[in-house]
């Protein structure tokens, strides 16, 4: 039935959609559930994703919220396409319904376990990286701007107070420096270094690129027990559940076995750090000599 079925990951982020409006609207569960003639915990239940609200009820608690415009057409795109376990979100981490899906799994994930064959993961990027890793797919500064803070806000499920317990496998393609930036890749790599071994709750791991055939992707162990994969493509997401996220469990293991220790990772990662200052010198000290060049270069006579 729609309105018992276990929570999927279309519906946790209809609910933290909902929860969201809800709180910016500043209403309380006890003052909308009187507006809209619903019981609060029936509310408070959507809002988990519990308990599945129909397309109706959901526009009645916009409607009551004041939502309108694009935010109520996204959400209500949600609403219509709760039913079943997996789900294909179509759209950039940019795109509202996918941010706040995959963020509300981050929220209620007691433990989460990254693989990031070709890219430092989103939790461990520092923000002139993100912004070189974002920056092609979104020419709106205003947009780009918004996208690294959002990325940036996220990386609380793995520092804080409230850090899960997370594991990340990085590959070694994601070391060399894609973005020909340089300095921004030594202060990505000496952050990743700084990292080892300074949490309880944070692991590191090198692995090789080609350790395993999947693709990047997070398992977040939720709290009530069960699994959800999130596997990001270019401009979607892809949410697996149940028996389509089992598999993982293995590749999981196999990264396991082939990943350096986080004592190997942190020799790894200081070397590549050093390498980067090497070429951050070289790089300095041919601009100072074309600089000079330029300078001591006689002007041509008329």
């Amino acid at each position: 039935m729609r309105g018992t079925e276990m929570a999927s990951p279309r519906a946790r982020g209809l609910g933290a959609a909902l929860r969201n409006a809800r709180v910016e609207a500043r209403f309380g569960l006890r003052e909308l559930g009187r507006r809209i003639g619903v019981n609060p915990a029936l509310l408070s239940n959507w809002e988990l994703g519990q308990r599945v609200p129909t397309p109706v009820e959901v526009a009645g608690v916009l409607g009551a919220l004041g939502v309108t415009g694009q935010r109520k057409a996204w959400i209500m795109l949600l609403a219509r396409g709760v039913s079943g376990p997996s789900w294909f979100s179509a759209g950039s981490q940019a795109d509202p319904a996918h941010y706040t899906t995959l963020v509300a799994h981050e929220r209620v994930a007691r433990s989460v376990t990254v693989w990031a064959p070709l890219l430092v993961p989103d939790l461990l990027q520092v923000p002139d990286y993100a912004r070189l890793v974002v920056g092609p797919t979104l020419r709106d500064k205003e947009k780009l701007d918004q996208v690294v803070e959002d990325r940036l806000d996220r990386n609380r499920i793995v520092f804080g107070a409230g850090a899960v317990t997370a594991q990340m496998f990085i590959g070694s393609e994601a070391l060399k420096n894609h973005f020909g930036v340089t300095g921004v890749m030594r202060r990505q790599m000496s952050f990743l270094r700084d990292l080892v071994g300074l949490s309880r709750t944070l692991t590191i791991r090198l692995a090789p690129s080609q350790a395993v055939s999947e693709g990047p992707f997070s398992r977040y162990t939720l709290k009530d027990t069960s699994d959800v994969v999130y596997c990001p493509h270019h401009g979607a997401g892809v949410f697996l559940v149940g028996k389509d996220a089992e598999p993982y469990t293995a590749t999981i293991e196999r990264l396991a076995k082939a990943a350096m220790s986080q004592q190997e990772s942190l020799a790894c990662l200081s070397d590549v750090v050093e390498q980067l200052r090497e070429e951050a010198d070289e790089e300095r000290l041919a601009d100072d000599a074309e600089l000079t060049k330029l300078m001591t270069s006689e002007e041509p006579e008329d």
